[in-house]
């Protein structure tokens, strides 16, 4: 809801401050006084186009500023979540259009683009009777009308379901085609890798035992010197390390005998022998074991040298290359049973699109009814807000595509998430004349009266929460100005509503009366907009009754039209 606008340097508005309230709002005033530049401020507001020609002589800057309630409104938040803005429970916007500089926008001071602007109006804001701003004018909401009014949710969910389970199986034939295609351009190369790496029969720790394997293979005279030098030292001619250490051994076992200290030390000292003695025996028997083999040298290298070209092609270790071994057999395998997959995937598709045939048809027949519904439900209202000649289509289309989803026969069409149908409102405003598209041929005035008759059937389930009626008198009178009045009343019980009138039929239904005033002072002319109390707002209805000239007669009559529209007569 609008609670506040501030107006600044924006045409005749110097500085117009205006604080509007939930129902309906009536706003009047004399041909020229600037009724129109609310109109325009709003618009501006929304992400309209306006021209620098707007900025007051003198200003170098005109701004409008507007405070919205938006606690109801949860397609907004989500709106402004993914656009990382905040907001509690009230909204500030901002537009600004400078002679010199670009026009900015802002919400919540946070600056935005004049697009996004335009998008948030969407959600906020529809301003009928100037074709900027309608939603009524935009062909692709119109099938939004329809499911609001036929409140279509669920027919909704089932399609949109149905459509994903199709996007994703045409998406995954579409990337097994790719990888299909690509498969196919390697898969001789595949195979030649596969046998090179087959044909090496590398084992996964061989490389390590080969390595070992040269450096004894590698360094065999020097094994063998160092194993006979320990040999020697152990038992030998020169040196009798292990006769000297028996020895030792004995003594310290006969000191044992007289000292606790020298027992413990002779006990220590013959694990050391036997370990000394196991270490003589193994090197011995090391040195048995060596020989010399310059044939196995050669195999070994060679089969280092094998084991580094194929990880030089296919991996940094013998374990990389295994890896690959194992994919590129899945992927060979994965090539051979291609056709196999494709062809389930295409049954697949097939029962999917039979099942999004069957939802979409649904969603379809179901909107059928209602915009049956709608088409006889508008006429009646538009009746009675004067155009009874005017006939009102809700128009159902399907475009045929060669790779549609929805399939009809042998006939395609394309669908999405929403359905297939394409929906459009047309109007014949006289007998006799064709349908046309209700944006190329309607007026101000019967947009506004459309919108109208068409918000007053969505009343509970449309989601703008504010409204703005301009030109929608233009043309009416008496009775059928007195019906429109009851309509826009009737409206207002659930939306905010604006309404800018020149009859007092509309003007008597208003919850809060503003007047539009132009004056001059110092020679410069200003705009100002005054909210009425109760006497004042008795003669305002009197004067859009009888002119400047307003007698007592007037005045009573006045007074019993505001009484009749407060009882909603």
């Amino acid at each position: 809801m609008l609670k506040s606008l501030q107006i600044r340097n924006f045409a005749l508005a110097e500085n117009l401050q205006i604080e509007f309230l939930p129902g309906l709002n009536i706003i009047t005033g004399e041909t020229g006084t600037g009724k129109s530049i609310l109109v325009g401020a709003i618009s501006a507001l929304l992400g309209g186009r306006v021209y620098t020609e707007v900025v007051r002589t003198g200003a170098d800057r005109a701004l409008v500023e507007a405070v919205l309630d938006v606690r109801k409104l949860p397609r907004l938040r989500k709106f402004l979540d993914e656009r990382g803005i905040d907001a509690d429970e009230e909204l500030f916007i901002r537009r600004e259009i400078s002679v010199k500089s670009s026009s900015r926008a802002f919400i919540n001071d946070s600056p935005v683009t004049i697009s996004t602007l335009a998008d948030l109006g969407n959600f906020l804001i529809d301003v009928h009777g100037q074709h900027e701003h309608q939603s009524l004018l935009r062909k692709e909401t119109h099938r939004h009308f329809l499911d609001a009014l036929g409140q279509s949710e669920q027919y909704l969910q089932n399609t949109a379901k149905a459509y994903r389970a199709v996007r994703d199986i045409q998406k995954e034939l579409k990337g097994l085609a790719e990888k299909q295609a690509e498969l196919s351009s390697q898969a001789e190369l595949h195979r030649f890798q596969l046998q090179e790496i087959v044909a090496a029969e590398l084992q996964a720790d061989e490389e390590e035992g080969l390595l070992d394997e040269k450096k004894i293979l590698g360094n065999m005279e020097k094994l063998f010197s160092l194993s006979a030098q320990l040999s020697a030292l152990f038992d030998g001619e020169d040196h009798q390390i292990l006769a000297d250490i028996a020895s030792a051994e004995e003594r310290l076992k006969e000191l044992g005998n007289f000292s606790k200290e020298m027992e413990k030390l002779s006990g220590e000292f013959s694990s050391a022998r036997i370990i000394i003695e196991e270490t003589a025996r193994s090197v011995e028997g090391y040195q048995s074991q060596l020989e010399f083999d310059p044939q196995r040298l050669e195999v070994v290298e060679a089969r280092l040298n094998e084991i580094n070209q194929l990880k030089k092609k296919y991996g940094a270790t013998v374990a990389d290359i295994l890896d690959y071994q194992a994919e590129i057999e899945k992927q060979l395998s994965l090539q051979e049973n291609f056709e196999f997959e494709i062809e389930k995937l295409n049954e697949a598709l097939d029962t999917a699109l039979d099942k999004y045939r069957e939802e979409a048809q649904a969603l379809s027949n179901h909107r059928q009814t209602i915009a049956t519904g709608m088409e006889k439900k508008v006429q009646e209202l538009l009746s009675l807000v004067g155009m009874p000649n005017m006939r009102f289509q809700a128009s159902l289309t399907r475009q045929e595509a060669a790779d549609g989803v929805f399939r009809e026969g042998d006939s395609r069409y394309a669908g999405d998430e929403n359905g297939v149908d394409l929906v459009e409102f047309f109007i014949s405003p006289n007998p006799g004349e064709d349908f046309k598209p209700l944006s190329k041929i309607a007026s101000g005035g019967e947009m506004s009266r459309i919108m109208l008759a068409l918000k007053s059937i969505l009343a509970e389930i449309d989601e703008v929460p504010t409204l703005v009626f301009d030109e929608i008198d233009a043309g009416i009178s008496g009775r059928i100005a007195q019906a429109v009045g009851r309509s826009i009343y009737q409206l207002s019980k659930s939306h905010q509503i604006l309404c800018i009138t020149h009859l007092p039929q509309i003007a008597s239904y208003g919850e809060s009366h503003f007047a539009v005033e132009k004056f001059v002072e110092e020679g410069r002319t200003f705009t100002s907009i005054t909210p009425l109390e109760a006497d004042r707002r008795v003669e305002e209805v009197a004067r859009l009754m009888a002119g400047e000239k307003i007698s007592e007669t007037v005045l009573d009559s006045a007074r019993q039209l505001i009484e009749e529209g407060r009882n909603g007569k």
